[in-house]
């Protein structure tokens, strides 16, 4: 005991610290390899979320291997679908998307993700497509038992249900603005009977921009507006004047359509004073207009381009010059900037267009950052979906902001409304602010290509530059075969019965048209497009090739244009336009001259240089 009491030092055995410093170490070195091994591991997560995160995005843009690839072989489930959606949308046969689309309707609804929704949609309408009604039915059933509140839901509905029933009253309850409920509405307000009117209500409440609402609307005040009543005669006069027809809208509410406000807008007067040749007054006009610091585009090229032709008449050319590089920098594919380069000397016509695709390629939507259903949609490729969401969560607000009419107008000419469609996008370019200038993803979307095998072919039968018949199938009827005018002008190219019956020859009309009425033929595409390029073709000729001649004639008539003489048309063309004593077709000419010019630079010859081009996509 006392050897072992002696043989401690400070109370520790012999051997004790180096046993404790063994200890220690391997202590040590355990938490040094447990951290190391948690550092790995974070190295390798975040590494592999990396990866992730770098894959490339699944959408109607990837490339058909790639996509057909993740389809098959991808060992995450979400990217599978996605690329099986992707492919579905672009699939051409119901057969086809069915293949794609097997077994994908898994999960539940995320956030706004709608997948599952939208595989059952997609395969009830293939199968629809087939012809196989029990399985569509089984399909819209399933959709609305298990996603009873996603707009795809509105779908099923409608084609679950009749007019009337219970389930379509659920539709317009709970999705009032979709398309779905604005058909069922149509079909109501069509049919005779005590519901017409609440059909047509709903319209006017929730879709009176809904293709065939106007018409229906409109037919209703002049046949039964003083018969109304009041309080349904105010709703009705009041969509009417939202899609501005006041002449309806006064036959509902009279009084309604009245307006005393006066117009502040300088450029008639300034017109007058370019028409007089009165330079220096007119130079001072134009000063005066352009000091407001909120001109939109459309108001700021047109007072630049005038004030740059007044300089020029006054002596100040290098002014002049000054100003029409500004409109030609600001407005590159307009009608203004067109006629600033021509004054500047780098261009005369536009250059012929060489190629016609059969329509536009899909672009992005809009130009605002948005992370929604809607975008969702669109990227994959499922257009009309995308309209619906769009119309379910918009409801009954027309678009206000510029972003707004650029993504209403690009879906509604996606779902073939383009008379709406041009006009919000034509909103969404030229009430810009001036400073902004035209933007390039907006001009190409701005001016579509459809029927374009068709005008394509047209034109070159009879020797016109193929940009020229869109533009005049842009202006006449916003590309719709069926439109009709209120002076009876029909189709595409918008011909008048009787002269169309002086252009028809043995080879007009195709075969399986022979037997139709003349009107019937005029709303087909093919013959519409095939007379009315032999027309334009025929004002060409008779004008010794001068296309201003030509396109004013196809509006006004050529005696018209014959009794307006030609002075001046040579040397200040854009002058000889400012006298075209009708001023619709003094719009019509420079319309139809402006988009002649950016379909030519658009799909066909750059018109503008490098730099320009840089200045141009810096404002976007």
């Amino acid at each position: 005991m006392q050897a072992r009491l002696a043989s401690r030092v400070n109370g520790r055995y012999p051997g004790s610290s180096l046993l404790t410093r063994r200890r220690g170490h391997g202590l040590r070195l355990g938490v040094a390899l447990l951290g190391g091994i948690s550092l790995l591991s974070w190295v390798l997560l975040v590494a592999g979320r990396t990866v992730l995160a770098q894959r490339p995005l699944l959408n109607r843009w990837s490339s058909p291997a790639l996509l057909r690839r993740t389809a098959r072989y991808s060992p995450d489930p979400s990217r599978r679908r996605q690329a099986r959606l992707v492919l579905a949308a672009a699939s051409g046969s119901p057969d086809e998307q069915l293949y794609w689309l097997a077994r994908q309707a898994w999960g539940q609804r995320r956030g706004l993700r709608t997948e599952p929704s939208v595989v059952l949609a997609l395969s009830a309408m293939a199968e629809q497509r087939r012809g196989q009604k029990g399985a569509a039915e089984a399909h819209w059933h399933s959709l609305l038992r298990r996603f009873p509140e996603t707009p795809a839901s509105a779908d099923a509905r409608y084609w679950l249900g009749e007019p009337g029933d219970t389930l379509h009253q659920e539709l317009l309850e709970q999705f009032p603005a979709h398309p779905s409920s604005l058909a069922s509405a149509l079909t109501t307000a069509q049919t005779a009977g005590p519901r017409q009117l609440d059909g047509a209500l709903h319209l006017a409440r929730w879709g009176p921009r809904q293709v065939g609402s106007e018409y229906l609307l409109a037919n209703l005040c002049f046949q039964q507006g003083s018969q109304l009543p009041t309080a349904a005669a105010a709703v009705l006069a009041n969509a009417l004047l939202q899609v501005d027809n006041p002449v309806a809208a006064e036959a509902c509410q009279s009084g309604v359509a009245e307006s005393g406000s006066a117009t502040d807008d300088p450029w008639p007067a300034i017109r007058e004073l370019l028409l007089q040749r009165s330079w220096s007054q007119a130079q001072q006009a134009l000063a005066r207009a352009a000091d407001p610091p909120h001109l939109t585009l459309a108001q700021a090229v047109r007072l630049d381009f005038w004030h740059g032709f007044v300089q020029q008449q006054l002596g100040q050319h290098e002014e002049a010059q000054r100003l029409w590089k500004g409109v030609t920098r600001l407005a590159p594919w307009s009608y203004y900037g067109w006629r600033s380069q021509v004054r500047l000397g780098q261009v005369s016509w536009p250059s012929p267009l060489q190629r016609v695709p059969p329509r536009s390629p899909a672009a992005s939507l809009g130009r605002t950052r948005r992370d929604d259903a809607v975008t969702w949609l669109w990227n994959t490729g499922l257009e009309v979906l995308a309209w619906e969401h769009w119309r379910h969560w918009r409801g009954a607000k027309a678009p206000q902001d510029l972003d707004t009419f650029w993504i209403e107008g690009q879906l509604r000419l996606a779902v073939m409304d383009p008379w709406m469609g041009l006009e919000q996008l034509d909103a969404a370019s030229w009430n810009r602010p001036a400073h902004e200038g035209q933007l390039l993803t907006l001009e190409q979307v701005r001016h579509p290509i459809f029927y374009g095998q068709t005008l394509g072919a047209a034109a070159r039968r009879y020797g016109l530059d193929p940009a020229l018949l869109l533009a005049t199938a842009r202006q006449e009827s916003r590309f719709r075969p069926a439109q009709r005018s209120v002076v009876g002008a029909l189709g595409l190219l918008q011909l008048m019965p009787a002269t169309a019956a002086q252009l028809m020859t043995n080879t007009s009309v195709p075969a399986e048209w022979a037997d139709q009425d003349l009107e019937t033929q005029l709303l087909n595409a093919e013959i519409n497009a095939d007379l009315g390029a032999r027309y334009l073709a025929q004002q060409l000729r008779n004008w010794r090739q001068q296309p201003i001649l030509a396109i004013a004639s196809y509006n006004a008539g050529p005696g018209a244009v014959a009794s307006w003489g030609m002075d001046g048309l040579e040397e200040q063309p854009e002058l000889w336009i400012e006298a075209i004593p009708y001023e619709e077709t003094r719009l019509y000419v420079k319309t139809v001259l402006g988009s002649w010019w950016a379909y030519s630079c658009l799909h066909g010859t750059p018109c503008f240089s490098s730099t320009q081009q840089a200045l141009g996509e810096a404002t976007r």
